[in-house]
């Protein structure tokens, strides 16, 4: 600040008051320059309210009305973009068809009114092809058919997730985040007995309370050799 009726003749005094005055603010008491003492953080503060008033160096009476003023902190890209949780746990039914699975979420402290500081575009940077992530909204999608996706050749999946700042342009800030996605199962395998083989028992030697009746399966009888059978399938224990 400057004030207009200072000749330099050094008989005016500048005086500094409000946030930070004398701390982290210091004025030049005679030409009205205004300093900070320490590094600034916006994300600490963003702006601090001062006063300044001129005075008669020998008699201290005020030559002009106190000045208020602002000082504002412009923003730079000095934060990496954080998830608001370091591990996310999704699922999805096997065999689905392509569709929304989870969503993740980043945030910026950097000024989001100020450039593209706080600007996140998000990406995928292990889960291909398996997986994809919108860029703007964080929802993570499968990004295979129904036939692709199946629990009994593949259970278990982890996607990394990045957000970068600056809109994801080059020299932006990185954060990660891992997603842990598992395939539900579904009802898409018939059963399979564990032996192929038949074995034929005579009806009439078989008692209903008979110990074997337990252990067959009873199949459509048919007749062997003029005789009647029925065929038995093996169950395992």
């Amino acid at each position: 600040m400057k004030y207009n009726q200072d000749h330099g003749n050094g008989l005016v005094k500048y005086v500094l008051s409000g946030e930070g005055a004398g701390t982290i603010f210091v004025i030049d008491e005679n030409n009205g320059d205004l300093h900070a003492t320490r590094r600034l953080d916006r994300e600490e503060k963003a702006f601090y309210i001062l006063r300044a008033t001129v005075v008669n160096k020998r008699t201290g009476q005020k030559l002009e009305p106190e000045t208020e003023f602002t000082v504002k902190l412009h923003d730079i890209n000095d934060n990496e973009p954080q998830f608001s949780k370091e591990l996310y746990t999704g699922s999805v039914p096997e065999r689905s068809l392509i569709g929304k699975v989870i969503q993740v979420t980043a945030t910026d402290a950097d000024d989001s009114m100020y450039g593209n500081s706080a600007k996140l575009v998000y990406s995928i940077s292990q889960g291909h092809p398996y997986f994809s992530v919108d860029p703007n909204t964080g929802v993570i999608r499968t990004a295979l058919g129904p036939d692709d996706m199946d629990r009994e050749q593949r259970e278990h999946y982890q996607v990394v997730i990045e957000a970068k700042d600056m809109a994801g342009q080059r020299g932006g800030l990185t954060g990660t985040t891992v997603v842990n996605i598992t395939l539900t199962d579904v009802n898409d395998n018939p059963p399979h007995f564990t032996q192929s083989k038949s074995t034929a028992l005579k009806e009439d030697r078989l008692h209903p309370n008979d110990e074997t009746l337990r252990k067959f399966c009873i199949l459509p009888v048919y007749k062997h050799a003029g005789v009647k059978v029925r065929c038995f399938q093996t169950v395992s224990s």
